[in-house]
């Protein structure tokens, strides 16, 4: 057989809709092997989300108590308080785990994002500005999940629909082939992922009394009902996963990050095919070839072959890569940004800024180490009169838009990329070493002034304050003469 791309072999397994029958021989040679089917980043989350959960709905369970409802019995209610010594104790331990969980999810979302999340060929298959609903659709909750595995489509939606009629045995119809995911472990990722930023949300809110008292006590019901929604999901996640006979490997496969061959085969038919690609990919780099009748079936391998044959001149499309979009006008990004001011003049009564955000967070994180030597502190003590939290402000959630923002914009104008910019006669280190020191400067600096370049220098400046305005003078003189100092690293 001549040499085949990955390409050709994609396009030749997509020929196959649904798995091909086995021989009993086939069936018990790829029951005894084993395909990998999640990655051990995903594994680890799912046990720590598994028993985050549980301790935080059994102490959740505990702490909903009013003259007018509550969840759990009277005794089991006594049980928890007596483990905890006071209902005080057990708020805390609560909230403390919570905040586990969400540093938690934000560092996995953060860091784990283009590892085990993203994948580039969502982008080139579904776009959101295609004239079909469906494929908007697709499109968008690929950008919720971050990963098109997770992303419900037309065949899902048969899946449900067949698997619900073979329960009610009204059906014998068989069951659309699925990928890593199934159509019900779909329909409860996107449900967790729409309630697991409100869940988070609001239990900050409620956790550190963060905004005015009407927004906290929204923030109690949305709370609640965003986790019963997710928990009434989770009973029938853990029935068809760990009771379920047929759907036990799965069950296992989150123990030990893989499963057999035959229940891929069988199960997740689309995913199988998939795995199969990686293994020809992965083979032809470590052994220089791969066998079609090492990888699959045989009965499946020789129809393979026979399509691959057909398939043999088929060459992948040529994929052009977005050009980066040009920058704004900067007359009309500064017009933009004057306008901007005015507006938080007249919606907040002050202009904008963003050195607050690392005093007032840096002040919170301190307060969590040595709460009693922060309130002692002239400076930092200020950020919690009157019962306030340093995270109050509304500084805090600008800056946070502001990342927010930056990335979507940058993604938008296909600029997003980690890059380090320098002169030719700097190294790498050197670069981040000295704008590590820059910071630090500027970081103290703009606390000494009381602001930054955008709270002291450009608030100042509109406001007509002669310290705004020295700021803005310096900052330009300090910049000219650092520029002729270190002129010979960038030219």
């Amino acid at each position: 057989m001549t040499k085949i791309t990955r390409y050709q072999l994609e396009k030749a397994l997509e020929q196959f809709e649904y798995p091909p029958e086995l021989t009993a021989e086939e069936k018990d040679k790829m029951r005894q092997r084993k395909m990998k089917k999640h990655d051990v980043a995903i594994v680890l989350l799912h046990w720590f989300n598994a028993f985050t959960w549980i301790f935080m709905l059994a102490t959740g369970a505990a702490l909903i108590v009013s003259g007018f409802y509550k969840i759990a019995p009277q005794f089991y209610i006594n049980i928890m308080r007596g483990i905890f010594s006071s209902p005080a104790d057990m708020l805390q331990f609560h909230i403390w785990l919570g905040t586990i969980w969400i540093v938690v999810f934000g560092a996995y979302t953060i860091f784990g994002y283009r590892k085990y999340l993203r994948r580039r060929e969502a982008s080139q298959r579904y776009n959101p500005k295609s004239k079909s609903w469906k494929e908007k659709l697709k499109a968008y909750q690929c950008i919720l999940l971050g990963n098109p595995a997770m992303c419900i489509d037309e065949n899902d939606i048969k899946w449900l629909r067949i698997r619900i009629l073979h329960i009610l045995g009204k059906s014998n119809e068989p069951l659309p082939p699925q990928g890593s995911f199934n159509g019900g472990q779909k329909l409860y990722g996107l449900l967790a992922a729409i309630m697991t930023p409100i869940i988070m949300l609001t239990g900050v809110i409620m956790a550190f009394h963060l905004g005015p008292a009407w927004i906290v006590r929204w923030a109690i019901p949305i709370h609640f009902t965003a986790v019963g929604l997710v928990v009434s999901g989770l009973m029938i996640h853990v029935y068809m996963g760990a009771v379920l006979p047929e759907e036990k490997p799965a069950f296992f496969s989150m123990l030990t990050g893989s499963t057999s061959e035959l229940f891929l085969y069988k199960h997740h038919f689309n995913f199988y095919k998939e795995r199969i690609v990686r293994q020809f990919i992965w083979r032809n780099k470590s052994d220089g070839g791969a066998d079609l009748k090492d990888l699959l079936p045989d009965r499946l391998a020789r129809s393979v072959e026979q399509k691959l044959e057909e398939l043999k001149d088929l060459q992948p499309p040529k994929i052009e890569k977005p050009k980066a979009k040009n920058f704004w006008n900067p007359y009309v990004g500064g017009f933009l940004l004057g306008l901007l001011f005015i507006f938080t003049y007249f919606v907040y009564g002050r202009g904008l800024g963003a050195s607050s955000f690392l005093s007032r967070t840096g002040t919170f994180l301190w307060n969590l180490v040595s709460p009693a030597y922060t309130h002692s502190n002239p400076y930092w003590s200020h950020y919690f009169h009157d019962g306030h939290t340093p995270l109050g402000n509304f500084m805090i959630f600008e800056v946070i838009g502001l990342f927010i923002g930056g990335f979507w914009s940058g993604k938008k104008a296909h600029r997003n990329k980690i890059e380090i910019h320098k002169g030719p006669n700097i190294s790498n280190t050197k670069r981040i070493i000295y704008s590590m020191i820059g910071g630090f400067f500027m970081g103290l600096g703009a606390r000494i002034a009381r602001g930054c370049t955008s709270g002291q220098g450009l608030t100042g400046g509109i406001t007509l304050s002669v310290g705004g305005w020295l700021f803005v003078l310096v900052v330009f003189a300090v910049g000219y003469l650092s520029a002729f100092l270190f002129r010979r690293l960038w030219l």
